[in-house]
């Protein structure tokens, strides 16, 4: 293979939070439509399956705050700070006006997606917005914004900890040890403890996902050794990811039901190391790109990027609308191909909704910018 050097790794527009916003954000695009399925009727090895595809999927969280992690942090490379105004102003647009707009599109189109319970007067109608039960998949934006907003934290310490490994071992060790307590704790006293009803809101808390956002912001300080070590080492990654994802899906199997995917959770050690096993796989596809400079490859990822999260709010609305019209129909006849279709329709549907839907507001900001 040929060798990797610093100029071809950051040559084009994509980086490697890009390609972890694509692929987790396709992905994820999947979760909802298993869900969707494994409901139906079905034999006991066709619920093996689709429990099977679910575990193989359940990566996408970690992989995109990972990435979105990544991506800023790069682009503040040499500067102290964040420019708050700018990275408040950028992050408004493209992140928290969007899930502010589908959140109330969910609550008024789709009121029966609502999780927990149901708005009947504005207080609660608020309260569905902020707390992510509006539909099954916004308890992901929730946490998600939650990194936006600690970000300057997050930028203190990639700064503080520069390229000295003794302080990159010092923070890994302080941040991964507040995980593991996380995750023990919400072991005992919420997943299966006896807070699991009324502490539910501390799955979409940021510190259920803490390493994945600091570990993305150290990884920019050493991205240099990392595409190294993954360009020559991939093996190894192979064999972890490999190993992890059999032990997840056993775990899955052995002490769940397999029609209820909410068992499936991420709040496991072995669930963070498959996720860190399917980042660091995904990190060698965006390597081995840049390295054979795959140019209309990267500038599609990075185009795609822009919208990943746009078009992850949309996907539910649209898988629901999907399968109610005809693929409910062809997914009883043929499970699989009816799953693949929903899951194609869904993605080209996300994309070029929220696609024209941000080109027409363009068109509107200019004309009322010419006017005034």
């Amino acid at each position: 293979m040929r060798k990797l050097n610093d100029q071809q790794a950051h040559w084009w527009l994509a980086d490697i939070g890009d390609y972890l916003k694509v692929i987790a954000n396709g992905m994820v695009m999947l979760q909802p439509i298993i869900a969707l399925t494994v409901k139906m009727p079905l034999a006991a090895n066709d619920q093996r399956i689709l429990a099977s595809l679910y575990n193989l999927v359940k990566f996408t969280s970690p992989a995109f705050i990972f990435g979105i992690v990544f991506t800023v942090i790069r682009q503040s490379d040499g500067r102290k700070n964040l420019k708050m105004p700018d990275y408040a102003r950028d992050q408004w647009a493209n992140n928290f006006w969007p899930t502010l707009i589908w959140t109330v599109i969910y609550l008024l189109v789709m009121p029966n997606l609502q999780q927990r319970e149901h708005y009947h007067n504005i207080a609660t109608f608020c309260w569905q917005v902020v707390s992510g039960n509006a539909a099954p998949h916004l308890w992901y934006s929730v946490m998600m914004l939650q990194f936006l907003i600690i970000m300057p934290v997050i930028k203190w310490t990639t700064n503080y900890v520069g390229h000295n490994r003794q302080r990159l071992i010092a923070v890994w060790l302080i941040v991964t040890g507040i995980y593991g307590c996380w995750l023990w704790f919400y072991d005992q006293y919420v997943f299966n403890g006896p807070q699991a009803n009324h502490w539910y809101l501390l799955n979409r808390l940021f510190i259920s996902f803490l390493i994945f956002g600091f570990y993305g912001g150290l990884a920019w300080n050493f991205h240099k050794e990392i595409q190294r070590w993954l360009y020559y080492g991939w093996w190894a990654v192979v064999m972890v990811y490999v190993g992890t994802y059999l032990w997840t899906r056993q775990q899955f199997f052995a002490f769940h039901d397999l029609t209820n995917l909410v068992d499936d959770t991420y709040y496991r050690p072995s669930m963070a190391i498959y996720a860190l096993a399917v980042i660091a796989l995904i990190y060698m596809i965006c390597i081995v790109q840049k390295v054979y400079q795959m140019k209309r490859s990267l500038k599609t990822i990075h185009f795609l990027a822009f919208y990943a999260y746009r078009a992850f709010l949309a996907n539910v609305f649209w898988d629901r609308i999907l399968w109610g019209l005809f693929l409910y129909k062809i997914a009883s006849r043929w499970l699989l191909p009816g799953i693949f279709a929903t899951w194609v329709c869904t993605w080209l549907c996300s994309y070029l909704s929220v696609y024209l839907l941000h080109q027409l507001w363009l068109v509107l900001i200019n004309k009322i910018r010419l006017t005034c």
